[in-house]
């Protein structure tokens, strides 16, 4: 009977969208489908699999990155929540957990694979990018390339352990929040806070579960890049 009400409840909502803000989920992936999950992402440097209805990354190399792929985003998404779960699986460091990108991302070292195509003809690049349990898993913080860094924190992350792990990124600010604390919220008025998300490790080996991106008014009847609104409820797998 709940999932009916939601369901009658949404359909209120979509009769009423001319005067009623309809939430929306930007993006998501839990992973339950290899075939269509390899459609939404596009690695630039590491070993990426889809395991276990999960993302993972296997290869331990640095500056292993990959990003949402052309299709599932739109440019001018700059107010967003962007949730993730992380589980190290092992190496000397923790998450790379990337949003406000476009452009050409930095190598650092590494040739990266071709970029999505939107993003190669995109001028500035731009490349944000929460480092945690970096520097030899000593600390955290927000790194970037082109904007402003900041939340530096002393995280770190334990092998073979979840983590919840969300970013809230405005036109104005960005808000870093660790297993539902928040660790700091830093004024960033770069680009206008636009820039797709993406999931990377330096040197250590990762796995990746349930990611979703929502709008300002919370997760709900999920919108894909074309605008067009899918009436799914794919955001309800079990948690870990």
């Amino acid at each position: 009977m709940r999932l009916i009400a939601r369901l009658i409840l949404l359909g209120m909502l979509f009769g009423l969208v001319n005067s009623t803000v309809v939430p929306q989920t930007y993006f998501e992936d839990n992973f339950d489908n290899p075939k269509e999950s390899g459609k939404k992402w596009t690695p630039l440097f590491g070993e990426w699999e889809f395991k276990n209805k999960e993302y993972q990354q296997l290869g331990g190399e640095p500056n292993s990155m990959s990003l949402v792929s052309d299709e599932y985003w739109e440019e001018e998404w700059n107010n967003y929540t962007f949730e993730v779960k992380g589980n190290k699986i092992g190496g000397g460091e923790g998450f790379l957990i990337m949003f406000r990108c476009r452009g050409m991302m930095q190598p650092r070292g590494k040739p990266l694979k071709k970029h999505p195509p939107r993003m190669q003809k995109q001028k500035p690049s731009l490349e944000y990018w929460w480092n945690l349990g970096g520097w030899g898993n000593t600390r955290s913080k927000v790194e970037s390339w082109g904007g402003k860094a900041g939340a530096d924190s002393k995280d770190i992350i334990k092998a073979k352990t979840w983590y919840d792990i969300k970013i809230i990124n405005t036109p104005k600010d960005y808000t870093v929040i660790l297993n539902d604390k928040e660790v700091a919220k830093v004024e960033d008025d770069t680009q206008d806070g636009i820039g797709r998300i993406g999931l990377a490790t330096w040197s250590t080996e990762a796995r990746y579960d349930s990611v979703i991106v929502y709008g300002p008014d919370g997760p709900s009847a999920p919108v894909k890049a074309n605008g067009k609104a899918s009436l799914t409820w794919g955001y309800l797998k079990t948690q870990k």
